[in-house]
């Protein structure tokens, strides 16, 4: 069952304005597997298992004064939708949206750090803040981490490390990871490349909604391969170094597109605000497309009453399951579609241009 969470308030650390760097790293976030020992992982885990596994650990965070603001969610216990509303917002990951007995979200009050049980691993926990962050994430979650591994006997050994279910995990179990908005580099061409080349230094680059998902609005999120034979420090030095990189290049992109094609990208921008204004139907992956230029846009002095947070927030409320919550009505995709169109006409069409 859903213990004391209001899900309508659950969105994700998108909504905070306050990161550093945030114009281009929307999010950090670092999460780390692990599992039981002596206990089956999740995939081969019987029915005992799995119960064996939540029920220590909802003991072990209902007894743990370092862990009593984390709420409780069945994930059985959710609708569809409301499922939905937590993989929109970041929070939960497409596996345990699935459902089944006995997984759980275990989720803080700043909805800043959860810990997922009897997904792909016995525990997955993860942390994330706005903006450009990597380090401090880092040291959140080893903190979580720590006062977990106080009460459970991790699955580990001393040549590889922590063991998980993917041997991707294998090692540190962490897989660090950034989201990015790079309008620049698609509008210049130059993001293909760029993808291509980041396999080379063991990172990789997942869709909106991580891997397996397509990319949305811009948005890719860059994380690091594989974590055996290398420490978690390394592993944050190394994408520190490539999301640099990239935010070097988004900036240099952007700044040559309004130097060289101002016309062209004024005239994307200012398409995209008119479609968003009138547009009567619209569709989830649409609204990414055209609220991508107007974020590209509030980073140049356009749309003076609108900042990044809002955009961030944004992205969020047009997706499916937020509509649905959001208005009850709006249960099939045509109901969605005309509820998403209505809803961004209202906020965009109070708009004054600070340009």
């Amino acid at each position: 069952m859903i213990e004391n969470v209001d899900l309508i308030e659950l969105t994700q650390n998108w909504g905070e304005p306050a990161g550093p760097r945030n114009h281009v790293v929307v999010t950090s976030r670092v999460r780390h597997a692990r599992n039981i020992e002596r206990i089956a992982f999740p995939p081969r885990a019987s029915k005992d298992d799995l119960r064996r596994v939540c029920e220590t650990v909802d003991r072990l965070i209902r007894n743990n004064s370092a862990l009593t603001d984390f709420k409780r969610v069945e994930i059985d216990a959710c609708t569809g939708t409301q499922r939905g509303f937590l993989k929109e917002s970041h929070i939960i990951s497409a596996e345990l949206e699935q459902g089944g007995e006995y997984r759980v979200l275990h989720l803080n009050q700043e909805r800043s750090s959860a810990i997922m049980v009897n997904e792909e691993d016995h525990l997955r926990m993860y942390c994330m803040r706005s903006g450009f962050q990597l380090g401090p994430v880092l040291e959140q979650i080893n903190a979580i981490d720590s006062v977990l591994s106080r009460s459970l006997n991790y699955a580990f050994s001393e040549k590889y490390g922590y063991l998980t279910t993917c041997p991707s995990n294998v090692g540190t179990g962490m897989r660090a990871s950034a989201m990015l908005h790079l309008p620049g580099l698609v509008m210049t061409q130059q993001i293909e490349e760029i993808i291509k080349l980041l396999p080379q230094s063991g990172l990789t680059v997942r869709g909106y909604y991580g891997e397996h998902s397509e990319f949305l609005g811009d948005f890719y999120q860059v994380s690091n391969e594989v974590t055996l034979g290398k420490t978690e420090e390394q592993i944050i030095e190394s994408l520190e170094g490539a999301v640099g990189q990239l935010m070097a290049q988004e900036e240099a992109a952007q700044a040559a597109l309004f130097e060289k094609k101002r016309p062209y990208v004024e005239d994307v921008i200012w398409r995209a605000y008119g479609q968003l204004t009138n547009a009567r139907i619209m569709s989830s992956a649409e609204a990414f497309r055209l609220l991508s230029p107007i974020r590209l846009g509030i980073g140049r002095g356009f749309f003076g009453a609108l900042t990044h947070h809002d955009l961030n927030r944004l992205f969020v409320a047009v997706q499916p399951a937020h509509l649905q919550m959001a208005q009850t009505g709006a249960a099939g995709v045509e109901e969605r579609d005309i509820a998403r169109a209505r809803f961004l006409q209202g906020v965009f069409g109070r708009l004054q241009s600070g340009n």
